[in-house]
């Protein structure tokens, strides 16, 4: 969606980026296991990702945020993730932080590989049900959870 693009790229022009999520202080560090970062905007989860020993690719709508991540660890993707396809038993950790797609987070059972970790915060603006968010998620154990502001993280069994 060009509209969506031009939305986040005129956002990110000026924002500056803030702390990562305490969210990520409940997923151990590790080395050599493969990290996704939806709508991961500046970067400041996917640095977090890397600096806990994770191979981390980030996927962002807005060029402007790509561009502005100086780290080159980080495999930086432009594209809209409204069509996007996740690969299947691919990734050890998936974070999806104040960004909401329903097919997208469909997807991320089958995405995550066993044991695998899900950070899951949304806003008020992109809402969500208990019992819906917990249909997806059935076969994970809770780490955490706090129903409002909705955050989540999950391991895969």
């Amino acid at each position: 969606m060009i509209k969506e693009k031009l939305k986040w790229n005129e956002k990110y022009k000026t924002l500056t980026p803030k702390p990562p999520s305490t969210l990520l202080d409940f997923i151990p560090e590790t080395k050599n296991k493969k990290a996704l970062d939806l709508a991961g905007g500046l970067g400041r989860n996917a640095i977090a990702l890397l600096q806990k020993g994770y191979d981390v690719t980030l996927i962002d709508i807005s060029d402007i945020a790509i561009s502005k991540i100086n780290n080159p660890k980080i495999k930086k993707i432009c594209l809209d993730l409204d069509n996007y396809i996740i690969p299947q038993n691919e990734y050890d950790i998936i974070i999806m932080i104040k960004y909401f797609n329903l097919d997208l987070l469909k997807q991320i059972p089958k995405s995550l590989k066993n044991n695998g970790y899900f950070i899951f915060e949304t806003i008020n603006k992109y809402p969500i049900g208990k019992t819906e968010f917990f249909e997806i998620f059935k076969d994970f154990e809770i780490i955490f959870f706090n129903e409002n502001p909705f955050r989540f993280v999950g391991k895969k069994r």
